[in-house]
This record gives structure tokens, sequence and C-alpha cells, in this order.
């Protein structure tokens, strides 16, 4: 009988002990959850801090929590952070379940932003950033959303966007692939009562209100940088459609980081003669380690071309056959000093052509074999012609 209440106080007294241990260690592992979200964050250029840290269950609450771009801005306040469900995986990496903001509003500098709706899935903290997978290039997530981002300026314009989602997963080889889009913008032009010339063009040509929407997919693979953008469309109503493939290589964590310390070491040395001018030489380096294989522009028109070639005429006193009759015989003039003369009747036959029937307008370079961007560079600034046959370039209209 004795052993049994022996055995019973025992259990108390450990029970006891672990409810007067239990905040200080809540409050350690709280305080690991943020410095780890600090320093992730650090990686992406962004600068967060917070005042405290608590835990509630397996929440992590981040108090008076700010964000700005680091030595770009002032911080925005985005006040008690809650990391939702925070759990340690057996690599030491911490998992945050949800992050969600309702609502957020900020003003500064004669703008206001606000925002509804945020939230993020599955993002992971690295116990040690530096020997992550992607080293903290890049956030590891499942999945985010924002209803609705709303920015308005004292001069008038306004700009919205609307359920803005990105879809991240990784491959067996570590191959990182993204999914995202905008699945409708618009920019309100018409409270501007003096704009840029830009802007004034534009409310010329109907687009006071500018509509539209935005998709994108793409895959990063970290291990030789290999970047493929697939598909990056941006489409305006009733204007048209901008469209844009890449494929290059050497984008890899170790490129990143070097390239993030030249950043760093160009703010410090501004105007600094002789070092800006070895950064210059070191960038040139740095641009060796890229591949070029191939990247494609291509618009669609919804009457947008239409539109400017009236409003060209309108400001000339002419008609839209006469605008279109100047194209075909300034690009062989001004063009055939740098482009060589196949180049610029492939681009004089292909930009009348569109013109004349505007569909679509394509420019695509395809290497028969990858070039050092390096190598794309020094042909750009000597010689035109001979880029222009290393890259395969070419110009199509309404095919």
């Amino acid at each position: 009988m004795e052993r049994h209440r022996l055995c019973l106080k025992s259990a108390i007294l450990a029970g006891v002990l672990a409810a007067v241990n239990a905040p200080a260690a809540f409050a350690l592992e709280a305080e690991e959850v943020g410095e780890r979200m600090k320093a992730l964050m650090a990686k992406q250029q962004l600068e967060m801090s917070y005042e405290g840290a608590r835990m509630d269950g397996a929440d992590v609450t981040l108090e008076g929590a700010t964000m700005a771009y680091m030595d770009r801005s002032a911080a925005l306040p985005i006040g008690d952070l809650t990391l939702q469900n925070v759990t340690e995986e057996a690599d030491g990496t911490f998992r945050v379940d949800r992050i969600a903001v309702d609502e957020f509003e900020h003003r500064a500098g004669g703008s206001t932003l606000s925002f509804t709706g945020f939230t993020m899935t599955g993002l992971l903290l690295p116990e040690d950033i530096e020997s992550a997978p992607f080293e903290g290039a890049v956030l590891r997530y499942d999945r985010t959303e924002l209803a609705r981002l709303d920015v308005k300026r004292d001069n008038g314009l306004t700009g919205s966007l609307e359920n803005i989602s990105a879809e991240i997963t990784v491959s067996d080889d570590d191959a990182v692939m993204v999914d995202g889009g905008v699945e409708a913008f618009s920019f309100d032009l018409r409270s501007i009562e003096s704009g840029s010339n830009a802007v004034n063009v534009l409310k010329e040509l109907g687009y006071g209100e500018i509509n539209g929407n935005m998709r994108m997919t793409g895959s990063w693979r970290p291990s030789d940088g290999r970047t493929t953008v697939s598909r990056y469309e941006a489409t305006v109503d009733e204007a048209g459609t901008f469209a844009l493939t890449a494929d290059f290589d050497g984008y890899t964590p170790a490129f990143i980081q070097a390239m993030d310390d030249m950043r760093k070491q160009t703010e410090e040395n501004a105007g600094g003669g002789e070092n800006n001018t070895a950064q210059g030489m070191a960038m040139l380096g740095m641009m060796q380690q890229l591949t070029f294989h191939g990247m494609t522009l291509r618009f669609t028109d919804d009457s947008l071309t239409g539109k400017a070639l009236d409003y060209a005429a309108k400001e000339q006193g002419s008609k839209r056959e006469d605008i279109i009759a100047q194209a075909k015989a300034v690009i062989p003039m001004q063009l055939t000093p740098y482009l060589g003369s196949e180049l610029t009747q492939n681009l004089t036959q292909a930009v009348g052509t569109f013109l004349e029937n505007p569909d679509t307008l394509e420019i695509s370079a395809k290497p028969e074999n990858p070039v050092p961007f390096a190598m794309l560079m020094g042909a750009a600034m000597g010689a035109p012609e001979l880029l222009i046959k290393q890259i395969g370039l070419m110009i199509t209209a309404n095919q």
C-alpha cells in the first residue's frame, strides 16, 4: 500500500514539474519558429521582425510582426501573425499547416495598400537554412491564395487583383513545379487628371480602364538550375494576349546566393568607381554560368493593333494604310545595318502581314545548341548579325 502511495506521489510531482516547466519550453519553441521564419524571409530579400512569440497548443503567434524589402522601403505593420498547427518532421524541419490573414490595410506616401483573404498552407521552415534542399532560395509551401489586393493612389490611379493563387509541387528528383495566376486584374486610369504621355495615349485608345487576367506555369531544377517557363500569359480585355516561354539553365541556389552577395556589395559601394568596374566584370563572369536554350514572345491581337494604327493615323492626319506603308519602308532602312538583310526582310514581311491583318505576331529564338549568356551579351555588343544566327531568331505572323 505504501508503495502505491509513493508511486502516486511521484506521478503527481512529475505532473506538477511538467506544468511548471511547460511555459518556458513552449516559449523557447515559439521563439525558434519565429527565428526560422525570419531567416527564411531574409532569403527572399524580406526583412521580418516581431515583438514577441507565444505558443498556444500547436499554434505559434508572432506578435507585432512587420515586413519590409531589405533597405528599400518602410516596414509594413502586419500585426499578430498566427502560424497554425506547427509540427516537426523527422529531419528537424518545422511544417506550418496554415497561415491566414483575414484583412490588411496600410497607407504611406500617397498610396493605400489593402488585401483580404490571404492563406498559405504547408509552409516548411528548415532547421538550417543554408543546408536546406534549396538553400532557402525559394519558399517551399503547398499553396498560397489571396482573395483580393487593392492599391489606391492620391493621383487617381486605382488597381485591384482578384483570386491570386500559386501552387508548388516537388518531384522525386527535387524539381519544383509552379502553377499560378491572377483570375482578374483591373487598373482604372480615368480619374488621373494629369498623367504621363503613356497614360494619355492609353486613354485615347479607349483603355481608361484596363481589365484582364494572368496565368503562369513553370519548373525549376536546383541541381543544374534548369528553369523552364512553359506558360506565361497576360490577357488584356479588348486588347490582346502577351505570351512568353523561356528555357535556360545554371540558375542554381549557389548562383542565386552569389547574385545576392553581389547586390549587397553594389549597394555598399555605390559610386565606388573602381569597385563598380570590378563588380561589373564579376557580373559578366557569373553570367557565363547561365546557358540559353530558347525563348518565344507571342502577341495575339484582340483589337489593340487596329486602335493603335488609327491613333497614329489621326496624329499624322493620314490613313491606316499610310501608316502600314511607312512601317514597311522604315524597317529595312533602320534595321538592315544591325540585323542583316535576311532577318530584316523576314521582320519586314512578318510585320507587314500582321499590320494588314492583325492576328498573331511571334518572335522566337531556338539555337541548335545551348548558348552561354556571356557569349550572347558579347555578340549583341559586337556582332548582332552573328548573334541572330547563333540563337536562330525568327519572326512569324498569323501562324
